[in-house]
């Protein structure tokens, strides 16, 4: 509060001590200067006697009280002085009593002294209570403060009036500072509570919506869960459970990396013929890295991708050890090409547009009047065995495009179900028919049969992807392996999609398929009525 216009002001600390302040010199002091005493004493005559305040202030009064003492026991003693010449004053030993009695009184104005104070801090509460505005009238105030007590403990009209106008200066500091207080008190209990629930695992899979219901049956009536808003409390929720449902999943992929590291480990010499799963599985459930990995689909899922991938690298080698003897022959081919062997080549791809149908003595009929075929210096052994090279190499690469071609295909034109013949007539057009005629039957044979086993490894994962998402399979987890209804659902599978139609020609595949998806179902599905208990116990 502001001193007149002496520039000095007197502030009061949070736990209640008292200071005087100079704006422009910058001075503090515990204790009131004299040159605002006057002005000090009448503010304090408008505003009600306040009790000084425990600490440096009361030690200040007390040190003015001492110094009376002093100043009376300094006249005592010169006094004496004039009674007695030569006597040496010595200061009077306090009794028991007079000490006890010291020691009351002191307490007694601590205590008056609490409190006072603890009067003032319920009479700002109140205005705080109230809603009290900075600049709002006493007068307008009082009917609806006069019947608290909190209000009638100020017994002095003019000290209530003071005090209010005192307050109500900065009253709106100090409610956002409490309101700030009790915001931040709230957000940190709540979570406490967030933290209790992520030890529980309560938001186990639970997001959204879901998840604030499940918690607030189960804390609605907890002070951390109604100390913050609704909808600060719902954000807080949310993203726990995103955080929760991301840190599950990720633990969900750890689990899967070892169990695919266990895999590796367990079928370290197997690669070329790893055993199924079945034979395996009891061996690998003695590994603790079975059991982090929660479905028995996913762990069957992971095992044949290992496999897979044994297989695509034994292929792999295959095609680089055919590659490199490949370069190698290349490479003592051209040791041993001449100048000859090249013109006869040029010759061969000038001349014969079909070498695959075309016989030696054919070619030797349509190529002996051409003047550069006299002119190579080759035996006919030799021209003979150049010419089978090249109708073989001419041969292995339009199987090659045959191969090509039946992948470019739509799927709902050719598929691996289809035979070699039924694959040739619903899939060769009149063009495609005319670029590959002539070739032998065995080797287009292998380029088809190439082709339908890359075709059947993406027709079974894209079988396997559709029945993931088929709405025909709800309701159907029941259903047992070699029953008529397990039969009757493979036909109903086969007629309503192609991609389940495809793997007719092996019925065997379709059942195995079949049955991996009802048991995944069938496991989700019991997941899902715990997971429900576990809310209903909650």
């Amino acid at each position: 509060e502001t001193i007149g216009k002496t520039g000095w002001l007197r502030v009061e600390t949070d736990k209640g001590f008292r200071y005087f302040f100079h704006k422009k010199k910058k001075k503090t002091s515990w204790t009131c200067p004299e040159e605002i005493a006057k002005e000090v004493a009448e503010l304090d005559g408008v505003l009600g006697e306040v009790a000084p305040i425990a600490g440096k202030n009361a030690e200040a009064s007390n040190t003015c009280g001492s110094d009376s003492v002093t100043a009376g026991a300094a006249q005592d003693s010169a006094g004496g002085e004039a009674q007695g010449v030569g006597d040496t004053p010595t200061p009077a030993k306090l009794s028991k009593a007079e000490r006890e009695r010291l020691r009351a009184q002191k307490n007694a104005e601590e205590q008056k002294v609490a409190k006072e104070k603890q009067r003032l801090l319920n009479f700002k509460q109140l205005l705080l209570e109230k809603g009290v505005r900075q600049f709002d009238k006493y007068d307008k105030w009082l009917p609806k403060l006069l019947h608290d007590p909190r209000f009638t403990a100020i017994s002095n009209q003019a000290e209530r009036k003071a005090l209010f106008a005192a307050y109500a200066k900065r009253i709106d500091a100090d409610r956002q500072k409490q309101q700030a207080e009790k915001k931040k008190s709230g957000r940190e209990g709540f979570q406490e509570l967030l933290k209790k629930v992520d030890e529980q695992k309560l938001l186990e899979g639970k997001v959204g919506e879901a998840a604030v219901r499940a918690l607030e049956r189960r804390f609605g009536e907890d002070p951390r869960w109604l100390g913050i808003t609704e909808r600060e409390r719902e954000r807080l929720i949310k993203e726990a459970a995103e955080e929760f449902k991301e840190k599950q999943k990720k633990a969900q992929d750890e689990a899967r990396i070892s169990f695919r590291a266990l895999v590796l480990e367990k079928l370290r010499g197997q690669e070329k013929d790893p055993p199924p799963f079945h034979k395996i599985e009891r061996t690998l459930r003695k590994d603790p890295r079975w059991d982090p990995v929660t479905c028995t689909a996913d762990r069957e899922r992971l095992y044949g991708q290992v496999v897979r991938e044994f297989e695509a690298a034994r292929r792999d080698r295959l095609r680089k050890q055919r590659r490199e003897q490949e370069e190698i022959d290349q490479l003592r081919k051209k040791r041993r090409v001449t100048e000859g062997e090249e013109s006869l080549l040029n010759l061969l791809a000038e001349r014969v547009k079909a070498p695959y149908a075309t016989t030696w003595e054919e070619v030797k009929a349509v190529l002996g009047d051409i003047s550069q075929l006299q002119q190579v210096d080759l035996d006919s052994e030799e021209q003979e065995r150049i010419f089978a090279d090249y109708r073989r190499s001419v041969t292995e690469l339009r199987c090659q495009e045959f191969a090509q071609y039946l992948s470019s295909l739509p799927a709902d034109v050719v598929g691996p179900e289809m035979s070699y013949e039924e694959t040739l007539e619903r899939g060769l057009s009149a063009k495609a028919a005319k670029a590959f005629a002539g070739l032998p039957e065995d080797a287009l044979r292998g380029a088809w049969a190439e082709w339908q086993s890359k075709a059947h490894e993406v027709a079974v994962e894209t079988c396997r992807q559709w029945l993931r998402s088929c709405g025909l399979l709800h309701g159907c987890e029941g259903i047992k392996q070699g029953s008529a209804a397990f039969d009757g659902l493979i036909l109903q599978l086969s007629e309503s999609d192609v991609r389940f139609r495809r793997l007719g020609a092996r019925p065997e595949e379709q059942a195995a398929l079949l049955a991996q998806r009802l048991k995944e179902l069938k496991a989700s599905r019991a997941e899902g009525r715990s997971g429900m208990e576990k809310d209903e116990l909650v």
